[in-house]
């Protein structure tokens, strides 16, 4: 009977801890689909540019087929998201950035940048991109300043930005998705801090 009690102390914590953290990413994922999803209707709302309108339109339902749901409060643990939040949200510390720049073409590329300002006046950058079924770390660097975002400071009318790819800057701080803003293809300057990557 001992052995049975002390092996439930070891286990049960374990249990807990395992799904306090699974809570923690679904609600992490949820949130971040919510915030995206409202950038592009916000966007599609502001322009009065017909081309422009039925672009957020279709970026609005690519989105829900690219993160596999049909509600935007819906989880997916299969999710090309959910899955970089699970094998990597806890090794990222309480800030951090997610630029979701994915390369369309004759072959498609998934990519997600982290970009994680640190307490050295430095950020680092992870590049990861998706592989069969899983994201790889293909880069990890260093720049020696600390990377602030304004959404503001990035956006440029429609045509006048070189961006050829849908881009997602996303906030998180912890726990808790502050912003994920959606620039749709030629409305981005670039992210420096990538490219010096």
């Amino acid at each position: 009977m001992k052995i049975l009690f002390y092996c439930l102390l070891v286990i049960l914590p374990c249990e807990f801890y395992s799904n306090k953290s699974d809570d923690k990413i679904d609600e992490v994922f949820i949130n971040w689909n919510i915030a995206t999803s409202k950038s592009i209707q916000s966007q599609e709302d502001f322009t009065n540019n017909g081309y422009q309108k039925s672009l957020y339109k279709n970026r609005l339902e690519a989105f829900k087929a690219y993160i596999e749901v049909a509600d935007f409060n819906q989880l997916n643990k299969k999710s090309i998201r959910c899955k970089l939040l699970d094998q990597n949200l806890n090794q990222w510390g309480d800030k951090f950035y997610i630029v979701e720049a994915n390369e369309s073409g004759e072959r498609s590329r998934k990519l997600s940048y982290i970009i994680i300002p640190t307490t050295k006046n430095g950020t680092k950058i992870i590049q990861y991109e998706y592989q069969n079924a899983k994201w790889v770390k293909v880069k990890e660097s260093a720049v020696g300043y600390i990377f602030k975002y304004d959404r503001e400071r990035y956006i440029a009318p429609f045509g006048k930005a070189k961006n050829e790819d849908d881009v997602v800057v996303t906030y998180i701080e912890n726990s808790k998705v502050i912003c994920s803003d959606f620039f749709l293809i030629f409305t981005m300057k670039p992210l420096e801090i990538i490219k010096e990557q």
